[in-house]
């Protein structure tokens, strides 16, 4: 998705796909990587870091994060209220260049397992088992196997 993000026309709290020409450039790739026909769990490889960028990116496609209370779908976090307490976020991997110049060429990923009520929601979403060395095996395998491309292709 390439849309670029500014403030909301009416609520000066959001931020907002703006119209072309206006907010500043945004980027995110979407790669969806399991679900259950009702709910998604999905990946988004961002290149910009605009305020909001995931959030934002992902209601504009109508698909909101399941618990975000700005953003979300106000039914849908009704229903899932006491699984859901929060936005179903998390920052599972983060790849940038290494910061000391005699290590420009090479590239620091950083992994994080997700937290418990994440790992609960995406096993039930995927039909894995519920714990976190399961999840995190999938999330791997799906992340290697459906991000290959993007992850190849994208500029650090």
């Amino acid at each position: 998705m390439d849309a670029p993000i500014g403030r909301h026309p009416t609520n000066r709290l959001k931020m907002a796909v703006a119209a072309e020409g206006e907010g500043r450039e945004a980027t995110s790739f979407v790669h969806t990587l399991g679900h259950d026909g009702r709910r998604a769990v999905v990946a988004v490889l961002i290149r910009t870091g605009r305020t909001h960028q995931v959030r934002v990116h992902m209601q504009h496609l109508r698909h909101p994060l399941l618990g975000d209370p700005v953003y979300g779908d106000a039914n849908w976090n009704r229903l899932e209220a006491k699984r859901a307490t929060r936005p179903m976020l998390h920052a599972h991997q983060l790849r940038l260049k290494h910061p000391m110049p005699e290590h420009s060429d090479d590239l620091l990923c950083l992994t994080a397992p997700p937290p418990d009520d994440l790992t609960a929601l995406v096993a039930e979403v995927v039909g894995c088992e519920a714990n976190p060395a399961a999840v995190g095996e999938w999330l791997e395998t799906k992340v290697g196997s459906e991000l290959a491309y993007s992850l190849e292709s994208f500029k650090y």
